[in-house]
């Protein structure tokens, strides 16, 4: 229950509240002290507006899935470019939107609404 009442501003886990805020690049980004590069994913994003027509300042939602992925040196920020076969890399292979250096680790994070969120 206590989990369900705080907001985490420290380590990440499923279960947590998490707070985004709309960065200038217009990502979700977690706010938090010890950890960086934690934004929300593309479908908790899309939940959210889904309730809301213009897209919110923040975000509040339980973490409910959390993604390591690592940009791979000479990766670009972007979409999802086509593999050999012509289909899409896998989300933990794609280039990262964030434009973050090559080597740095970063985390997607899927959230699910609070219960009063969608009034």
């Amino acid at each position: 229950q206590a989990s369900k009442e705080k907001i985490s501003f420290g380590r990440f886990e499923v279960h947590e509240l998490a707070v985004f805020f709309r960065n200038p690049a217009g990502h979700y980004e977690a706010i938090n002290r010890n950890c960086s590069n934690y934004y929300l994913s593309e479908e908790s994003v899309a939940l959210f507006t889904e309730h809301h027509p213009q897209h919110p300042a923040y975000i509040i939602g339980q973490i409910v899935h959390i993604e390591r992925r690592i940009v791979h040196p000479g990766q670009m920020g972007g979409a999802p470019r086509p593999n050999s076969s012509g289909g899409r890399r896998s989300p933990a292979s794609m280039p990262n939107p964030y434009n973050l250096p090559g080597g740095c680790e970063y985390f997607v994070v899927t959230v699910a609404m609070l219960p009063d969120a969608a009034r």
